[in-house]
């Protein structure tokens, strides 16, 4: 009978590379920017190697956050001008590398944009 301590070692490889990948770390430190039309959220890098961010939105703080942009790795803030006067807004950040592994979320910064 064939040994099955090859088969074992590929499927423990290949989980712990998986869960290499999911331990990247959020970006750091999110702060929003309120304008009359705009919210423009910026981060510090991730202290891992990245391919990019993504921008999430939420029209409350218990809220799933939907996918609101993408911005490449030297970029570290995104305008929202999609905004509406009167309302607040709850933003948070992931990074992603070039397997599209995504980190967990940032912490969430709100934004309540001036009525007019």
């Amino acid at each position: 009978m064939p040994s099955l301590w090859p088969v074992r070692f590929a499927l423990i490889l290949a989980l712990g590379v998986c869960l290499a990948g999911c331990e990247e770390r959020a970006p750091i430190s999110p702060a929003v920017d309120v304008q009359p039309h705009s919210a423009t959220v910026t981060w510090n890098p991730s202290v891992s190697p990245v391919s990019g961010y993504r921008v999430y939105r939420a029209a409350s703080e218990t809220a799933q956050p939907v996918a609101l942009a993408v911005t490449p790795a030297d970029t570290t803030q995104y305008t929202d001008t999609s905004v509406e006067p009167g309302k607040t807004y709850f933003y948070t950040v992931t990074s992603f590398d070039s397997a599209n592994r995504e980190s967990v979320f940032s912490e969430k910064v709100s934004a309540t944009i001036p009525a007019p």
